[in-house]
């Protein structure tokens, strides 16, 4: 039901989980390459690029079907083709200081690595991938974002030059370049600042929050209020995703820990009233700076609160029943929730419906928390258990799932319950039958387990 699907704000950065990877496609085309390699090649042999990029795993599959003849071929001669696997924690790649990557991606480029076309769904190597290269090959012939970022880096500052800048960075889902966002806010009237299509515009591109950009751009207080509130939802949520992840990309970038919280307070704001996803989206932003910067004290403290508060002590009815308010603008407060008897019944009548998303949310948020926990502090007994208890309830939500089972078998092994490690790993290797690379992954970990030497 879409009435209980909801994009938090809190999932941007675990949006590529998976349960269990996918069985290998043989003879993958085009193989797996470094970018910065696929990069090189590209300016030396002066051809376009085209890249799959992606956070997943090894056994992850790039087309629909198999490539064609014809798509291969022009790939492995007009361009310069690879397979490029992003480790998500590395937030200095080349690619993640550039574009948000919420999903896998089909990439053409230049041969400086400009994109000319980004198709973010499953793709079929066929015919559909044969389309793609003709669109590309099209729009190289015309006015592109490498054309124009040609002509900004010469000096051209014209006011329809940046503006074409910037929307192929909305366009590509590209981090917006601040210092060009800012030369054309600085081109821009009083009255142009006071008009709703210009601030759209401009919140739409990603400034960072409380920057000079962000406050420019809601010079008019009033109406960026009646702006949000007369928007779609959709929309609303591209502008407050785009300065989500553009604020806190600048943390990173600045290893600047208050401005994650900063990020956080604004993810905050974009939740109310509902505090509980509030509560989870203020509280997510620093404990991620935390853990990408490796701090494993801070981290352990804070992800311990965090996810015991905003997973385990949650039951998913509950959290559907708030969201279930706010989806029908219902006005409660922190520590009430009264839904009127027509209220109640709909929502009665929609709770079954929406129950596995809420149990698939929750069970895949406890699992991540508790391989954090293993990845920081494996030794600690005192975390473990923590951890151990989330796991329970992991698979209490979802018993059948191979890798929450596996989870809970490191767990065990790690404070010594050998016995009931075992078993956990027993029925991850039984569950994962269907998938022959993870079951004989799983085998070979029960081996260790058996053996004491994991």
């Amino acid at each position: 039901m879409n009435d209980f699907k909801f994009q938090s704000a809190v999932l941007i950065f675990l949006c590529w989980m998976f349960t269990y990877p996918v069985v290998a496609q043989q003879h993958t085309f085009p193989k797996k390459e470094e970018y910065l390699h696929l990069l090189e090649r590209a300016a030396k042999e002066n051809k376009p690029m085209f890249l799959v990029v992606h956070q997943r795993d090894d056994q992850f599959i790039p087309f629909r079907g198999s490539v064609s003849k014809k798509a291969k071929d022009i790939l492995s001669t007009q361009f310069v083709s690879g397979i490029v696997q992003v480790d998500r924690d590395k937030f200095d790649h080349p690619l993640q200081r550039v574009f948000s990557l919420d999903k896998p991606m089909y990439l053409f480029t230049d041969k400086d690595g400009i994109p000319l076309l980004r198709v973010d769904r499953a793709v079929d190597g066929g015919a559909e991938l044969e389309n793609l290269i003709d669109s590309a090959n099209t729009l190289a012939k015309a006015e592109t974002l490498g054309k124009l970022t040609a002509e900004y880096r010469k000096g051209m500052r014209q006011q329809s030059l940046l503006s074409k800048i910037l929307r192929y960075n909305q366009t590509f889902d590209q981090y917006t370049d601040q210092q060009l966002l800012s030369d054309y806010i600085a081109q821009l009237t009083i009255e142009q600042l006071n008009n709703f299509e210009t601030v759209v515009f401009l919140l739409s591109c990603g400034p960072i929050y409380n920057s000079k950009s962000y406050l420019l751009a809601r010079t008019n207080s009033k109406m960026v209020d009646s702006l949000y509130s007369s928007l779609p939802l959709h929309v609303r949520k591209m502008i407050n995703n785009r300065i989500i992840k553009r604020t806190f990309r600048e943390s990173l970038e600045k290893k600047n820990f208050s401005l994650a919280q900063e990020v956080g307070y604004f993810a905050y704001t974009t939740w109310t009233p509902n505090h509980l996803r509030a509560s989870n989206s203020q509280a997510f932003y620093p404990l991620e700076y935390m853990r990408l910067m490796k701090d494993s004290v801070s981290y352990i403290q804070m992800a311990r609160n965090y996810y015991d508060q905003s997973f385990y002590r949650v039951d998913p009815d509950s959290l559907s029943r708030i969201d279930f308010a706010q989806d029908r603008q219902i006005q409660f407060t922190r520590n009430r929730l009264l839904l009127d008897s027509a209220q109640n019944a709909e929502f009665k009548s929609l709770v079954g419906k929406g129950r596995k998303y809420y149990q698939d949310d929750q069970a895949t948020n406890l699992n991540y928390g508790a391989q954090q926990i293993l990845a920081f502090e494996k030794n600690n007994p005192e975390v473990i258990f923590d951890a151990i208890r989330w796991q329970k309830k992991t698979i209490d939500l979802k018993p059948d799932v191979p890798a929450f089972r596996y989870t809970m078998a490191l767990l065990l092994y790690r404070v010594g319950f050998y016995a009931q490690a075992e078993a956990e790993q027993q029925k991850a290797l039984e569950l994962s039958k269907p998938y022959k690379l993870y079951h004989k992954k799983m085998q070979s970990v029960l081996k260790q387990m058996q053996s004491r030497l994991l």
